[in-house]
């Protein structure tokens, strides 16, 4: 019998990056609660238990063979994922499990795989395709109001991150503080290691506003520049890759693409959805103005010569200098989803296939990057890893 709230125990609990979003939004949840906190340093996470009234377990052994723990939070490097994801299955136990969702597409389908056969619930923690914002304007697509989509443009400016944030972080960069991200082989993204862990949300967002259709080709430029691996490291030497630019194409005729860019007045992530009737300007993930200039409404829709704000935003993002609520409240929403999914027993709005389907277009991008020529998706071997 499915209980009404479910006991979460949150693995990876004292990290500096994701965590503590995880964690604000576990102790939000309704339905949920957080009933032990697990992570290899025991003093961290024995003051984290203090703090929160939760179990203390330095192993997921531990957790898995504890009866009253329903389901595993994992917010643990992906080089973990399969590993954990599996153990969890075989002990009855749901996950929600961090993006990216592994390393290769043989390890994301044993997953899947492995919930399936268990009968419990995987879900990939996908927080864009619950963002406000991102949500608003899918409502606006799904009416008809910009007619058929043709065109999505996704852009990354800089992150500027909020004093507060800065400060908890010793004034470092989130690469700094989990430095598996910009690991070759730990982040699972080779010689281009911070899009694997990025690409999955872009594809993601574009994937949502398509109406879920499937990535057919993808091409994705490089160029000589520094990588985070050396800007973490200080070194300075130019000597790496990285990705600029990726363009793709959808099953159904629609075709996007990703830029990274440097903006005068734009900060963090925007989509521009481009349809037959209309546009949509969305902001996503630390998406508003510079410093210095008025921050514009988190989604515009704009057609027949007029401008229609249709999501304001709002200025409660924890990290990001936004004006709108990214961190905790598109985690809060994506678990609490979750969460009522497993109690009610319905079918997750992002699962270990929709996982998998990002991984996929994200190792077809650093391959294309690596072969420069474009890739499909579909041609990605199996086993193939990008280290």
């Amino acid at each position: 019998m499915t209980p009404e709230r479910l006991n979460i125990a949150l693995i990876g609990a004292t990290g500096k990056v994701a965590a503590p979003a995880h964690l604000n939004g576990l102790r939000k949840a309704p339905n949920a609660n957080l009933y032990a906190v697990c992570d290899i340093d025991a003093d961290s996470v024995g003051e984290l238990a203090e703090q929160t009234g939760a179990k203390a377990f330095t192993s997921l052994e531990a957790v898995l063979a504890d009866p009253n723990v329903d389901a595993i939070d994992l917010v643990t490097p992906p080089f973990v994922h399969a590993e954990q994801t599996i153990a969890a299955a075989k002990a009855g136990k749901h996950v929600y499990c961090e993006k990216p969702m592994a390393h290769s597409l043989a390890e994301a389908s044993a997953m899947v795989s492995a919930h399936q056969d268990a009968g419990t619930t995987l879900m990939v923690g996908e927080s864009y395709v619950f963002h406000h914002p991102n949500v608003a304007a899918r409502t606006v697509i799904d009416s008809g109001d910009i007619g058929d989509v043709l065109h999505i443009r996704e852009t990354k400016g800089p992150w500027v991150m909020r004093p507060d944030e800065a400060q908890r972080l010793s004034r470092m960069s989130h690469e700094a503080n989990a430095p598996w991200r910009v690991d070759p082989k730990l982040s699972g993204g080779g010689r281009f290691p911070w899009v694997m862990d990025h690409a999955p949300h872009f594809f993601a967002t574009a994937r949502y506003f398509a109406g879920g259709s499937d990535v057919t080709s993808v091409t994705a430029h490089s160029q000589i520049g520094f990588t985070a691996i050396e800007l973490v490291s200080g070194t300075g030497a130019p000597t790496g890759q990285a990705i600029t630019s990726v363009a793709w194409s959808f099953d159904n005729g629609i075709d996007s693409a990703w830029n990274q860019v440097e903006s005068a007045g734009d900060v963090g992530f925007v989509t521009t959805v481009h349809g037959t009737k209309g546009t949509l300007v969305v902001y996503g993930e630390g998406g508003g103005a510079a410093p210095g200039f008025a921050q514009p409404p988190a989604v515009v829709l704009h057609r027949d010569g007029t401008s229609e704000v249709i999501d304001e935003g709002n200025s409660g993002d924890r990290v990001w200098l936004s004006n709108n609520n990214y961190y905790d409240a598109s985690h809060q929403a994506a678990l609490e989803h979750w969460v009522d999914s497993v109690i009610a027993g319905r079918p997750v709005r992002y699962s270990g296939e929709d996982g998998r389907s990002e991984l996929a277009a994200t190792l077809a991008t650093i391959k294309s990057a690596e072969e420069r020529r474009t890739i499909a998706p579909a041609d990605v071997p199996q086993e193939w890893t990008a280290y």
